[in-house]
């Protein structure tokens, strides 16, 4: 999905003597002064129905209702694109600039640097050097220059140490830090030989610092992570490369091996770092206390209580919970499952991920005081066995759930003396009436401030995807559904604000609805239809189910490309209830956004969402895996 900018208006109805007015001319993307690194460019919009459209002297194709959509080429540089409408004797025209930029490469002679391009961009520092991997020691350096030559760095008065080239002008390398190394703000300079006989030499704005003996305690602060399971990414921790990594939770303390730039990095355990904010966290006195250990205590609970977070609705604005059922009319369900592995006053790091549909796995870092162990006896309905290993020399302790049942939610937090794993089951479902009870959350993509993807025949995506969701909202309450809307008008609501509304009315699941574009780049010739988005697998049948619906509903958007499973998207990472995102069609496909603006495919689109949940449960109640 494109992200949204600013629709520009080229022209508006000029008020004339005669009866007609002259046309208009609405360009939905791009934005006037836009640049791009591509050839091509997706130049759409609309004008008057019935008017015709040349773009520098090039007819365009319209259609009835004025739209056009067109893969337009684009020279180096900067392209003045003229458009003129032109309708019974009068025509309007305006000009829309479109830069493309060319990656800039130096000649071979004179031998130069671009300087901005060299690495290390951002200072590092290194408090425990000893206790780092090699790989945790190693500092990349790069940069761009005359191709063909011979390059090295330098560390401060260091010896010089080789690059290799490529590609051509492209010049890379590490330095990896000796262990018993002490540096203060230590110059990378590299230095390049050309073919003309001439070495020139530029400094990296990132210097390397070790200090020995520094390494310190932080922690995530009391109320800076919201939610139970909601996995905002703008708290979470990535690997040293930048891949996601670790959703914090509220008091989880690390230790800080160094810094770099703007985050610190931290050890969860031996050769296995990772990237947190700084000012996310918080200095902590003193070393934290190790996890107690022991038996771990399972029990499953009364009926599904509502989730409800410690910023829930209180923290949200009035229009986020417009339709919000209070969780005490949700309609009975299995009993959650909660594990409850003794922590003490510890709050080690660890990760929750979810494998498969009936396992949950959540890895702990940090040794503890005592081995975690399974409890004794029979284990309660649906868990069908409880796996405990220990890694890493006991460093690392990886607790597996694994149930008879697919999951329908999974969250772990500190509560008192304990860390608690909650598991949902599948919901108990009515056969008669499989609907009734249940709490939908329905969130219509962005609002208010947030357009969403342009709309080439004048509404953006927000204004699309809104009746679509208040129609499949009625729909599914005519069926016995409790739905909760993140918002029914055109109001501005933050991302974790609609994964909190799902928490907070103790949905059984979340649906966010959206319409597709494509990004700059793409040729938007014959991709159209819908897909569907989720992180965790237990939200795959619910993605299959509202694919199937679409297309069975809506042959004519095309098959579209599909489930996409494993997203990173914050309304498919929530695990409280299966979480998806749903693009119902493609605004950058002419066929698709007719079918987004015209009432049947409104209505058809609004009965396939409706249709894909009730398949959903009427598979459950079914007793379909």
């Amino acid at each position: 999905m494109r992200v949204s900018l600013p629709c520009l208006v080229l022209g508006a109805a000029l008020a004339l003597s005669s009866a007609q007015a002259a046309p208009s001319v609405y360009v939905a993307y791009p934005p006037d002064g836009h640049r791009v690194p591509y050839d091509h460019v997706i130049l759409e919009g609309s004008v008057s129905p019935g008017a015709a459209l040349t773009v520098s002297g090039v007819a365009v194709p319209t259609g009835p209702d004025g739209l056009f959509i067109t893969w337009w080429p684009l020279k180096a540089g900067a392209n003045a694109l003229r458009l003129v409408a032109r309708q019974g004797g009068q025509s309007v025209s305006r000009v829309l600039t479109v830069t493309r930029t060319v990656p800039a490469s130096l000649p071979a002679v004179p031998t130069a640097i671009a300087r901005a391009s060299v690495q290390p961009a951002q200072p590092s520092e290194f408090w425990d050097p000893a206790g780092d991997s090699p790989a945790e020691r190693r500092v990349p350096v790069r940069f761009q220059g005359s191709p063909g030559g011979q390059a090295t760095f330098r560390v401060a008065g260091g010896p010089a140490q080789p690059l290799t080239e490529g590609p051509a002008g492209v010049y890379s390398g590490a330095y990896t830090l000796p262990t018993g190394t002490v540096l203060r703000a230590a110059p990378v300079t590299v230095s390049l030989r050309g073919r003309d006989g001439r070495t020139v030499s530029a400094t990296a704005p990132g210097r390397l610092s070790s200090a020995p003996g520094t390494a310190r305690t932080v922690a995530q602060p009391p109320g800076s992570v919201p939610g139970l399971g909601v996995n905002a990414a703008g708290t979470r921790l990535t690997t040293l490369d930048g891949q996601p990594l670790l959703y914090p939770r509220e008091d989880m303390t690390f230790r800080a091996v160094g810094r770099v730039g703007p985050d610190l990095r931290v050890r969860l355990a031996p050769g296995v770092g990772a990237l947190v904010t700084a000012a996310q966290v918080v200095p902590l006195d003193g070393t934290p206390p190790a996890p107690t250990g022991g038996a771990i205590a399972v029990d499953a609970g009364s009926a599904a209580e509502p989730l409800v977070p410690a910023q829930g609705p209180a923290a949200l604005p009035a229009t986020a919970l417009p339709n919000s059922a209070p969780p005490k009319t949700a309609a009975p369900s299995a009993p959650e499952v909660v594990l409850r592995l003794p922590i003490g006053a510890a709050r080690p790091p660890f990760t929750l991920e979810q494998p498969s549909a009936r396992r949950v796995t959540l890895a702990m870092y940090g040794q503890t005081a005592a081995p975690f162990t399974p409890p004794a006896g029979p284990l309660p309905w649906p868990l069908e066995r409880l796996e405990v290993q220990s890694l890493a020399g006991g460093l690392i302790t990886q607790v597996s759930a694994v149930l008879a049942a697919p999951l329908w939610g999974f969250t772990a937090n500190p509560e008192g003396e304990d860390l608690r794993l909650t598991l949902r089951p599948p919901p108990t479902v009515d056969p008669a009436r499989p609907l009734a009870g249940r709490v939908i959350t329905l969130d219509p993509g962005h609002g208010g401030s947030q357009n969403g993807g342009a709309g080439s025949l004048r509404v953006p995506e927000k204004g699309l995807v809104l009746p679509i969701a208040l129609r499949a909202a009625e729909l599914l309450r005519a069926q016995g559904a409790t739905v909760n809307l993140t918002r029914t008008g055109d109001v501005t609501l933050g991302l974790v604000e609609r994964g909190l509304s799902a928490e907070a009315a103790g949905s059984d699941l979340l649906i966010s609805i959206h319409a597709n574009a494509l990004p700059d780049g793409r040729d938007p010739r014959g991709i159209r239809g819908p897909e569907v988005y989720f992180t965790h697998p237990q939200a795959q049948p619910l993605a299959a189910a509202l694919l199937s619906a679409l297309r069975a509903r809506l042959p004519d958007l095309g098959p579209g490309a599909g489930l996409k499973p494993g997203a990173d998207l914050a309304l498919t990472r929530p695990t409280t209830q299966p979480s998806v995102l749903v693009e119902l069609a493609y605004l950058t496909d002419p066929g698709n956004l007719r079918l987004l603006h015209s009432p049947d495919g409104q209505e058809r689109m609004a009965q396939a969402i409706a249709q894909g949940v009730a398949d959903l449960y009427a598979a459950q109640a079914g007793g379909a895996p």
